[in-house]
């Protein structure tokens, strides 16, 4: 069994292909990550254009990578069975679109710390990595976005929402305690989004606007399949 921190550097959001590519292999032990292997990157030739927003992003530019190796290159052992990321299910559909089949289990910081800091004013990685290690964030944070330093800011900050979690009362050990607590966070239990922004999804169905507001997200067609279970569990339950 083995266990990636995975990111990815795209050519945007629409049918992302990957510019860049970086990983660690990580485990868990009493709660604690464990570095088995330090991060490692590769860049790709996506074989598409580079949106000028992605170019802004990570400052990876056609011309740094057009005679780097096809992104359908890339292959992700059958080994890998868990993935951690910041929003990890980006990073899976970017592999996808590599031509990878493989699908381990996805384990994403973005919901653990949306979950875990529910009115926190932003769940981006390095919003949490000011956060939780501002000192590092503070040397650091220039470098976000080039993929190998983003699995370093990933890794600290999973640590920390471990550390987190556990004090809540969860109990993560391992990695499998870790995915167990990951599935259930991405149901949100707050709005992190719109006019109510922040507040509880369960204190929405207790006056007619908030109910309203969730009646009408789930008739949307892009509504998050996480989000719409919350809005329904909340609905139901008056």
């Amino acid at each position: 069994m083995t266990t990636y921190i995975l990111d990815t550097e795209t050519t945007g959001l629409v049918e992302p292909h990957m510019t860049e590519a970086a990983y660690s292999i990580i485990d868990i032990n009493n709660g604690n990550v464990e570095v088995l292997q330090e991060p490692r990157s590769k860049r790709f030739n996506p074989l598409k254009e580079i949106s000028l927003g992605s170019m802004a992003v990570s400052h990876i530019c056609e011309e740094d990578v057009v005679n780097e190796p096809p992104h359908t290159d890339f292959r992700l052992p059958s080994s890998v069975e868990y993935l951690i990321g910041h929003n990890i299910d980006y990073d899976m559909g970017v592999l996808k679109n590599a031509g990878v089949t493989h699908t381990p289990k996805l384990i994403c910081t973005n919901a653990m710390s949306n979950h875990l800091l529910p009115t926190l004013e932003s769940h981006k990685l390095v919003s949490l990595l000011y956060h939780f290690h501002r000192d590092v964030a503070r040397a650091q944070a220039k470098h976000a976005h080039a993929a190998i330093y983003d699995i370093y800011f990933t890794q600290l900050v999973l640590g920390s929402l471990i550390d987190l979690a556990n004090s809540q009362g969860h109990v993560i050990t391992d990695v499998e305690s870790l995915y167990t607590f990951s599935q259930m966070a991405r149901i949100p239990t707050h709005l992190s989004f719109g006019k109510f922004k922040g507040e509880a999804i369960a204190d929405l169905v207790t006056h007619s606007d908030g109910a309203g507001y969730l009646k009408w997200l789930l008739k949307q067609d892009t509504v998050d399949t996480y989000l719409a279970e919350a809005c329904k569990q909340a609905l139901a339950s008056v």
